[in-house]
């Protein structure tokens, strides 16, 4: 039983190696955000970010500013909240690249800004999240 096993341990680990260890090409962040998208899954993963931010036309601010219609503006766009000096002062846009790099580490695309969130490192997970922004314009809702 043992010869067996060990047999059948050593033909997955010949199995795993083959292809010679070819390492997957590196995607660009413009290729990776062309890939398709689920605006709901983003919907779902953005349940997270709720706790901070509204995304209802007309509703009030929370700790962070109501994303309702933010993509392809500039960031700060609310008059009545009150942004970091920090965020006032960049010339950010929120388009797919902005907003990729800005989900993925915050502090790196403005230095000094408020917002007290990590980064998703999933680029998959961001670009669903950024599907889901984009559906957030245009009238609102009854």
């Amino acid at each position: 039983m043992r010869t067996k096993l060990a047999t059948l341990a050593f033909g997955a680990f010949l199995l795993s190696s083959c292809g010679g260890g070819a390492e997957e090409p590196e995607v660009t962040v413009e290729e990776r955000l062309a890939m398709p998208a689920d605006p709901e899954n983003g919907r779902r993963i953005f349940r997270q970010c709720a706790v901070c931010h509204e995304v209802t036309p007309g509703a009030r601010h929370r700790v962070g500013p109501n994303l309702w219609g933010v993509y392809g503006k500039p960031a700060g766009q609310y008059a009545d909240f009150s942004y970091s000096s920090a965020l006032k002062r960049s010339d950010v846009v929120w388009d797919d690249e902005t907003l990729d790099a800005y989900l993925k580490a915050p502090q790196s695309v403005i230095p000094g800004g408020r917002m007290s969130y990590a980064g998703n490192s999933n680029p998959a997970d961001r670009r669903d999240i950024i599907a889901y922004l984009k559906t957030l314009e245009g009238e609102a809702p009854e």
